[in-house]
């Protein structure tokens, strides 16, 4: 009998174990991430040229990474973190263009579960206050009509600087910043051989600056093979004209002149309405 009541007792034990076994199961079921929402806002949808866009990135998760492509796919941009939490809920974006148009802003944002939400934004570039550059003219530069390639005799027109003209501005360079500006060759023209034709047609360039902006403008000989030498002598090799000093005058040409070097160059420009 004893043994009996001790066989009927281990079944009875292994009952109640296979049911608290099942309980804790239906107490714990597996667990579910929550669900990646993305909002994405923009202080404008028709930003000027050269004009700060920012897009605030809202998630109802931590983000791991934001990864984001424009202009076709011309440019690409990531941020990732490797801390656990990710790098929070609200991560904010900014852009700015040279070129009026449309463009298309691509996004992908990963949470910290390793979830993906694609979404796309459509901005429109207008030129705001953006100035329109038309035409250069250099009128002289150091040493014109003499020699810079002293390989060729002193009768020779070959002698002559081959003239080429480049303009700079500042761009953003840190998508994820916003305060990051570099200077960059914003045009280069085709080079004049033998300095003849210096006027330089930009109209079919769709050269739009802000008015606030500077260009920094250099002039070069051009030696064939991506070799050239600034035709401006000292340092640095290029000038500067500063929009802001027109803004209220607004002349149709604006001259720069630097009688040091004998450097002269007239732009034609196109001033924004209103």
């Amino acid at each position: 009998m004893h043994l009996k009541a001790l066989y009927s007792f281990a079944i009875l034990l292994l009952a109640i174990t296979a049911c608290d076994t099942a309980s804790s199961d239906d107490e714990n079921p597996e667990t579910q991430n929550p669900a990646l929402r993305v909002q994405i806002t923009t202080n404008t949808a028709t930003p000027f040229i050269d004009y700060i866009l920012e897009a605030e990135i809202t998630t109802s998760n931590s983000i791991k990474e934001v990864e984001v492509t424009d202009d076709g796919g011309a440019s690409y941009s990531a941020r990732e973190s490797s801390e656990p939490d990710g790098q929070g809920t609200q991560l904010k974006l900014y852009f700015s263009y040279a070129t009026l148009g449309t463009r298309k802003l691509e996004f992908k944002v990963t949470d910290i579960y390793g979830q993906v939400v694609p979404f796309s934004e459509t901005i429109t570039v207008t030129r705001g206050n953006a100035v329109r550059i038309l035409s250069a003219e250099v009128i002289s530069f150091y040493k014109k009509d003499q020699t810079w390639d002293p390989e060729f005799a002193d009768t020779d027109v070959n002698r002559l600087a081959d003239v080429g003209i480049a303009l700079l501005k500042s761009k953003l360079n840190d998508r994820f910043g916003g305060t990051d500006y570099t200077m960059y060759r914003w045009h280069t023209s085709e080079s004049r051989q033998n300095q003849s034709d210096l006027f330089f047609d930009l109209t079919e360039e769709d050269l739009y600056i802000d008015l606030n902006k500077e260009i920094r403008i250099g002039i070069g000989d051009d030696d064939g093979g991506n070799i050239s030498q600034s035709l401006i002598p000292d340092f640095p090799d290029y000038r500067i004209i500063d929009l802001k000093t027109y803004a209220t005058t607004r002349p149709k040409v604006i001259t720069l002149k630097d009688e040091s070097i004998d450097l002269e160059i007239k732009f034609t420009v196109e001033w924004p309405q209103g």
